[in-house]
Protein backbone atom coordinates (compact mmCIF):
# COMPACT_ATOMS: atom_id res chain seq x y z
CA UNK A 1 0.00 0.00 0.00
CA UNK A 2 1.28 3.47 -0.87
CA UNK A 3 1.91 6.12 1.76
CA UNK A 4 -1.08 8.06 0.41
CA UNK A 5 -3.47 5.16 1.04
CA UNK A 6 -4.24 6.30 4.58
CA UNK A 7 -6.42 9.39 4.31
CA UNK A 8 -7.79 11.24 7.33
CA UNK A 9 -6.91 8.32 9.56
CA UNK A 10 -9.12 5.90 7.59
CA UNK A 11 -7.24 2.87 6.19
CA UNK A 12 -7.34 2.24 2.47
CA UNK A 13 -8.25 -1.39 3.12
CA UNK A 14 -10.10 -3.32 5.80
CA UNK A 15 -8.48 -4.24 9.07
CA UNK A 16 -8.57 -7.92 8.05
CA UNK A 17 -6.62 -7.17 4.87
CA UNK A 18 -4.06 -5.13 6.79
CA UNK A 19 -3.59 -7.84 9.38
CA UNK A 20 -3.28 -10.38 6.59
CA UNK A 21 -0.48 -8.38 5.01
CA UNK A 22 1.30 -8.29 8.35
CA UNK A 23 0.95 -12.03 8.79
CA UNK A 24 2.44 -12.58 5.31
CA UNK A 25 5.13 -9.94 5.79
CA UNK A 26 4.02 -8.06 2.67
CA UNK A 27 3.33 -4.68 4.29
CA UNK A 28 5.27 -1.59 3.12
CA UNK A 29 7.80 0.37 5.17
CA UNK A 30 9.43 3.45 3.66
CA UNK A 31 13.11 4.39 3.78
CA UNK A 32 12.68 6.26 7.09
CA UNK A 33 10.84 3.36 8.72
CA UNK A 34 7.21 4.56 8.48
CA UNK A 35 4.67 1.72 8.40
CA UNK A 36 1.32 3.09 7.07
CA UNK A 37 -0.57 -0.13 7.81
CA UNK A 38 0.53 -0.05 11.44
CA UNK A 39 -0.51 3.60 11.73
CA UNK A 40 -3.94 2.77 10.31
CA UNK A 41 -4.39 -0.20 12.65
CA UNK A 42 -3.44 1.91 15.69
CA UNK A 43 -5.57 4.92 14.68
CA UNK A 44 -8.87 3.74 16.27
CA UNK A 45 -7.05 3.12 19.54
CA UNK A 46 -5.58 6.62 19.47
CA UNK A 47 -9.06 7.92 18.74
CA UNK A 48 -10.26 6.47 22.04
CA UNK A 49 -7.49 8.32 23.86
CA UNK A 50 -7.78 11.79 22.32
CA UNK A 51 -10.48 14.04 20.93
CA UNK A 52 -8.82 16.43 18.51
CA UNK A 53 -9.77 19.72 16.87
CA UNK A 54 -7.54 21.12 14.12
CA UNK A 55 -7.68 24.75 13.05
CA UNK A 56 -5.86 26.32 10.11
CA UNK A 57 -4.93 23.06 8.38
CA UNK A 58 -5.48 24.82 5.05
CA UNK A 59 -2.32 26.83 5.76
CA UNK A 60 -0.22 23.68 5.27
CA UNK A 61 1.04 22.82 1.79
CA UNK A 62 -0.96 20.06 0.11
CA UNK A 63 2.25 18.72 -1.42
CA UNK A 64 5.93 19.27 -0.71
CA UNK A 65 7.97 19.48 2.44
CA UNK A 66 7.48 21.80 5.40
CA UNK A 67 8.64 22.09 9.00
CA UNK A 68 5.92 22.24 11.67
CA UNK A 69 7.32 23.84 14.82
CA UNK A 70 5.19 23.04 17.87
CA UNK A 71 5.24 23.74 21.59
CA UNK A 72 5.20 21.05 24.25
CA UNK A 73 5.07 20.86 27.98
CA UNK A 74 5.87 17.39 29.28
CA UNK A 75 6.13 16.29 25.68
CA UNK A 76 4.57 12.82 25.80
CA UNK A 77 1.21 13.44 24.12
CA UNK A 78 2.06 16.30 21.76
CA UNK A 79 3.91 14.38 19.00
CA UNK A 80 1.14 11.76 18.78
CA UNK A 81 -1.62 14.36 18.92
CA UNK A 82 0.00 16.48 16.22
CA UNK A 83 0.64 13.54 13.90
CA UNK A 84 -2.87 12.14 14.21
CA UNK A 85 -4.57 15.53 13.96
CA UNK A 86 -2.70 16.62 10.85
CA UNK A 87 -3.10 13.22 9.23
CA UNK A 88 -6.86 13.25 9.75
CA UNK A 89 -7.19 16.88 8.61
CA UNK A 90 -4.97 16.68 5.53
CA UNK A 91 -4.22 13.02 4.80
CA UNK A 92 -0.50 13.72 5.22
CA UNK A 93 1.91 12.07 7.64
CA UNK A 94 4.04 14.07 10.06
CA UNK A 95 7.59 12.85 10.74
CA UNK A 96 8.39 13.98 14.27
CA UNK A 97 12.01 14.76 15.14
CA UNK A 98 13.49 13.32 18.31
CA UNK A 99 13.44 9.51 18.10
CA UNK A 100 16.29 8.00 20.15
CA UNK A 101 18.84 6.10 18.09
CA UNK A 102 18.47 3.13 20.40
CA UNK A 103 16.79 -0.24 19.96
CA UNK A 104 14.06 -1.28 20.50
CA UNK A 105 12.45 2.12 21.19
CA UNK A 106 13.90 3.95 18.19
CA UNK A 107 12.87 1.45 15.50
CA UNK A 108 9.39 1.12 17.01
CA UNK A 109 8.79 4.89 17.02
CA UNK A 110 10.05 5.08 13.45
CA UNK A 111 7.18 2.80 12.45
CA UNK A 112 4.82 5.57 13.55
CA UNK A 113 6.71 8.39 11.80
CA UNK A 114 9.44 9.34 14.26
CA UNK A 115 12.83 10.37 12.87
CA UNK A 116 16.26 11.10 14.27
CA UNK A 117 17.28 14.57 15.40
CA UNK A 118 19.89 14.96 12.66
CA UNK A 119 20.15 17.78 10.12
CA UNK A 120 20.85 15.38 7.25
CA UNK A 121 17.74 13.31 8.03
CA UNK A 122 15.56 16.41 8.34
CA UNK A 123 16.91 17.81 5.05
CA UNK A 124 16.36 14.47 3.30
CA UNK A 125 12.75 14.34 4.46
CA UNK A 126 12.09 17.90 3.31
CA UNK A 127 13.60 17.22 -0.09
CA UNK A 128 11.37 14.15 -0.35
CA UNK A 129 8.31 16.33 0.26
CA UNK A 130 7.54 15.25 3.84
CA UNK A 131 6.04 17.21 6.72
CA UNK A 132 8.54 17.34 9.59
CA UNK A 133 7.32 17.98 13.14
CA UNK A 134 9.92 19.93 15.10
CA UNK A 135 9.25 20.13 18.86
CA UNK A 136 10.41 23.10 20.87
CA UNK A 137 12.17 22.59 24.18
CA UNK A 138 9.98 21.78 27.18
CA UNK A 139 8.75 24.41 29.59
CA UNK A 140 7.20 22.28 32.34
CA UNK A 141 6.77 25.26 34.67
CA UNK A 142 4.08 27.07 32.72
CA UNK A 143 1.41 26.08 30.24
CA UNK A 144 1.37 29.66 29.00
CA UNK A 145 4.97 29.90 27.79
CA UNK A 146 6.61 28.11 24.90
CA UNK A 147 10.13 26.73 25.17
CA UNK A 148 13.15 27.56 23.07
CA UNK A 149 14.02 26.45 19.56
CA UNK A 150 17.42 25.10 18.54
CA UNK A 151 18.77 27.26 15.73
CA UNK A 152 20.60 24.35 14.10
CA UNK A 153 17.34 22.47 13.66
CA UNK A 154 16.03 25.10 11.23
CA UNK A 155 19.08 25.15 9.00
CA UNK A 156 17.69 22.23 6.99
CA UNK A 157 14.56 24.23 6.19
CA UNK A 158 16.63 27.16 4.98
CA UNK A 159 18.97 24.89 3.04
CA UNK A 160 16.05 23.24 1.22
CA UNK A 161 13.98 26.46 1.03
CA UNK A 162 10.92 24.85 2.62
CA UNK A 163 8.24 26.66 4.65
CA UNK A 164 8.39 26.81 8.43
CA UNK A 165 4.93 26.68 10.01
CA UNK A 166 4.18 27.56 13.68
CA UNK A 167 1.73 25.28 15.48
CA UNK A 168 0.20 25.76 18.93
CA UNK A 169 -0.71 22.64 20.90
CA UNK A 170 -3.40 23.32 23.49
CA UNK A 171 -4.30 20.56 25.94
CA UNK A 172 -3.35 18.72 29.10
CA UNK A 173 -1.05 15.68 29.31
CA UNK A 174 -3.72 13.59 31.04
CA UNK A 175 -6.63 15.29 29.34
CA UNK A 176 -8.66 14.00 26.39
CA UNK A 177 -9.39 17.18 24.40
CA UNK A 178 -6.66 18.90 22.35
CA UNK A 179 -6.65 21.80 19.93
CA UNK A 180 -4.06 22.02 17.19
CA UNK A 181 -3.82 25.57 15.83
CA UNK A 182 -1.80 25.97 12.64
CA UNK A 183 -0.42 29.41 11.85
CA UNK A 184 0.82 30.98 8.64
CA UNK A 185 4.31 30.11 7.41
CA UNK A 186 7.00 32.34 8.88
CA UNK A 187 8.72 34.43 6.17
CA UNK A 188 12.50 34.21 5.91
CA UNK A 189 15.28 34.96 3.48
CA UNK A 190 16.88 31.75 2.21
CA UNK A 191 19.92 33.82 1.21
CA UNK A 192 20.10 35.60 4.54
CA UNK A 193 23.53 34.37 5.54
CA UNK A 194 24.76 33.02 8.89
CA UNK A 195 22.17 34.85 10.98
CA UNK A 196 19.20 33.61 8.97
CA UNK A 197 18.60 30.54 11.13
CA UNK A 198 18.83 32.51 14.37
CA UNK A 199 16.40 35.14 13.09
CA UNK A 200 14.02 32.44 11.84
CA UNK A 201 14.17 30.61 15.18
CA UNK A 202 13.27 33.75 17.12
CA UNK A 203 10.50 34.72 14.70
CA UNK A 204 9.04 31.22 14.81
CA UNK A 205 9.17 31.08 18.59
CA UNK A 206 7.31 34.41 18.73
CA UNK A 207 4.65 33.15 16.32
CA UNK A 208 4.05 29.95 18.29
CA UNK A 209 3.79 32.02 21.48
CA UNK A 210 1.27 34.35 19.85
CA UNK A 211 -0.85 31.42 18.65
CA UNK A 212 -0.76 29.88 22.11
CA UNK A 213 -1.73 33.18 23.76
CA UNK A 214 -4.74 33.45 21.45
CA UNK A 215 -5.77 29.82 21.87
CA UNK A 216 -5.44 29.11 25.59
CA UNK A 217 -8.72 28.84 27.48
CA UNK A 218 -9.37 31.14 30.40
CA UNK A 219 -9.30 28.17 32.77
CA UNK A 220 -6.91 25.24 32.80
CA UNK A 221 -9.83 22.91 33.64
CA UNK A 222 -11.43 22.66 30.26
Amino acid sequence: MSLDAVRRGIPGATLAVQLGRRARGTYAVDEWGLDPDLVAIADPVLGLRWELAVEGADRLPTVGGAVLVFNRRFGVSEPWVLARGIRRATGRFVRTVGVPDLAPVGPLLRRFGGVLDRPDEIAGLLRAGQLVGLPMSRDVRSRERVGGLDVARLEAAIETDRPVVPVAMVGRELGRSWRIVVGSPVPYDAEGGPLAAAELAEATRSEVQALLDESLPTSWWF
